[in-house]
């Protein structure tokens, strides 16, 4: 069986999703984002540009990208089109990459996002509702709300307390190659 490290120095990517669990909608927004990256004109990509790259995609493909998978979890989950609408994540102004150099190699950085990756929505108080986009939403879980994630328009979510929130939360590593 190879090594992650022989793994690495035959990667042909430019830029490379490590092998791990992530969540449905964690693996979408990550793999859009690898996308993104794989078509950018950038010799040398640092944690600032990383992140200002994240922010940006974000707000032009991110959201939209998140938004369309959670309204066909609600289809799935056979619940009225708006039940579960308002929704947050570690996008533009909380998301930042950062550099693992223990991880590093001589042509190859690798990044991950600060803390974790984290969506949250909410939307009913319904328990049947809530179970049912629960076990739609592959990864999700009950959680309370935090006050710090990005909304679609570009400012902070204001979730209501007394209703109950899904989370999804996932650890997001991108390896980039300097090709």
């Amino acid at each position: 069986m190879k090594t992650f490290k022989a793994i690495r120095k035959t990667l042909n990517e430019k830029v490379y999703r490590p092998p791990g669990r992530t969540s449905t909608l964690g693996g979408i927004i990550l793999q859009g984002f690898k996308k993104h990256i794989e078509r950018s004109k950038m010799s040398k990509i640092d944690e600032k540009k990383l992140t200002k790259m994240w922010g940006d995609w974000c707000m032009r493909k991110g959201y939209s990208a998140a938004l369309d998978y959670i309204l066909d979890m609600q289809k799935k989950a056979k619940l009225e089109p708006g039940t579960f609408l308002l929704f947050g994540m570690k996008g533009a102004k909380f998301g930042q990459w950062v550099k693992e150099e223990d991880l590093s190699m001589e042509s190859q950085d690798y990044y991950r996002m600060k803390g974790d990756f984290v969506i949250m929505i909410q939307g009913t108080e319904d328990q049947g509702e809530l179970k049912a986009m629960m076990r739609a939403l592959k990864g999700s879980y009950r959680s309370r709300a935090i006050g710090v994630l990005d909304s679609m328009k570009g400012g902070r979510v204001k979730y209501d307390n007394k209703l109950p929130v899904l989370e999804i939360r996932d650890i997001f590593d991108l390896i980039i190659d300097e090709k």
